[in-house]
């Protein structure tokens, strides 16, 4: 297989994974919309009381699922940019192009923020039920579950930070 043959190759292959990771990133909000308040839905009027403290926890894996697949979109996109387009001489690539106009990367950013400001009202809420659910049984178990969503919060505010940039540019 010669040089621009493999070049083709990775090109068709990560175009096909950027397709695929777009599909389970859809997936993924679809699920956490529909999923999350039917589970929280579910537990209180059925009274599962050991249902509704996982809840926070269903959404903490969700958003970080969401961002696994939207890191990935990226670093494809990234390698694209850095290591395939710069070895085609006669035209710019997509990812180059895309880049050189960042207004057009501005819905990713937008996108990314309402996902994470739904997911994190979800998350408070179902926090909100899961203490709630916890205070009725036990006052101790309800503070350390307070303690827990607050460390799992935190955790996921320091990880978004993290890792915004990469997953909204394939600028370096």
């Amino acid at each position: 297989m010669d040089k621009n043959e493999f070049l083709r190759q990775q090109y068709v292959t990560l175009r096909d994974e950027i397709k695929a990771t777009k599909q389970r990133a859809f997936l993924i909000v679809l699920l956490g919309l529909i999923a999350v308040p039917i589970v929280a839905f579910v537990a209180q009027t059925h009274e599962l009381d050991y249902v509704a403290p996982m809840v926070p926890f269903l959404v903490l894996v969700l958003t970080v699922a969401y961002f696994v697949e939207q890191n990935a979109l990226m670093r494809c996109g990234q390698f694209i940019r850095s290591s395939i387009e710069p070895q085609i001489m006669d035209a710019p690539g997509w990812e180059t192009w895309l880049e050189s106009k960042p207004d057009l990367r501005t819905m990713d950013k937008y996108f990314g923020g309402c996902f994470m400001i739904v997911f994190f009202v979800f998350y408070f809420l179902s926090v909100a039920l899961a203490i709630n659910t916890l205070w009725v049984t036990s006052y101790t178990r309800a503070l350390a579950g307070g303690l827990t969503y607050a460390i799992g919060a935190v955790w996921m505010v320091f990880t978004l930070m993290h890792h915004w940039k990469s997953c909204t540019t394939t600028t370096d």
